[in-house]
């Protein structure tokens, strides 16, 4: 599995490539790593050939939230801690959420693309054991520190953050050692692949049960342009 576009390392041995793909990224296209998608697709309002229909498990309490999940929209986004794409897409979903005066909610799950990302998974753990302990808000701290942070990601910083965040120090160790979250992580990241997540980060606009797929680091105007025409069927 890869993610939507090549990763930071292929990009570093590929000056080239690299500014090709900064050109492509900020005219708002997003780079398909299957060459072979499948036919049930249809274009959403930014122009990206996605699944015609997913179906991910709905918003709930159990869910790590930014916002009120009585939002009349949510975005459901499935992350890999150590994507740049992730990292990229991370302040544009953060200025949606925050400039829509309570009228869009965020929602994250794991999606650890472990072939290509070796501290994805760790990052994953650490932050569900983050959150077991110490509650959602921790949680968006840990979060937000990785994505502010991303080249200082390894098991030990994920530590040293939930040292700091105050999480006891043998009850974290035991979590990350037993892997207490595994299901959970498994699980969003099968929901993902099954509705259609080919890369990172994936994320579905959900708006009174409809839902409508992102694929990548989409920019600012297009990633409202999908929630708008979200938005104008339930009008």
């Amino acid at each position: 599995m890869m993610e939507g576009m090549p990763d930071k390392n292929t990009l570093n041995m590929s000056p080239s490539i690299a500014v090709v793909i900064a050109g492509v990224v900020i005219a708002g296209a997003i780079l398909y790593t299957n060459a072979h998608p499948a036919p049930a697709a249809v274009a959403d309002a930014a122009g990206q050939n996605l699944p015609a229909a997913v179906n991910v498990p709905a918003p709930t309490a159990k869910d790590h939230v930014l916002g009120s999940l009585s939002a009349p929209v949510v975005l459901v986004e499935y992350t890999d801690f150590e994507c740049p794409y992730c990292a990229l897409v991370y302040p544009t979903i953060k200025k949606i959420v925050s400039e829509s005066s309570g009228q869009i909610a965020w929602v994250m799950r794991n999606f650890p693309l472990e072939s290509i990302h070796p501290d994805a998974r760790p990052a994953a753990i650490a932050a569900e054991c983050i959150a077991g302990e110490l509650g959602n808000d921790a949680y968006w701290r840990y979060v937000d520190a990785v994505f502010n942070n991303q080249s200082k990601l390894n098991p030990a910083y994920s530590r040293q953050l939930a040292l700091q965040f105050g999480a006891d120090p043998t009850a974290y160790d035991a979590c990350v050692a037993a892997d207490t979250y595994k299901d959970r992580i498994d699980g969003d990241a099968g929901d993902a692949i099954s509705n259609g997540g080919q890369g990172t980060p994936y994320t579905v606009v959900w708006s009174k049960g409809y839902q409508a797929p992102v694929s990548g680091a989409l920019p600012y105007e297009q990633f409202m342009a999908v929630i708008k025409s979200v938005q104008n069927r339930q009008q």
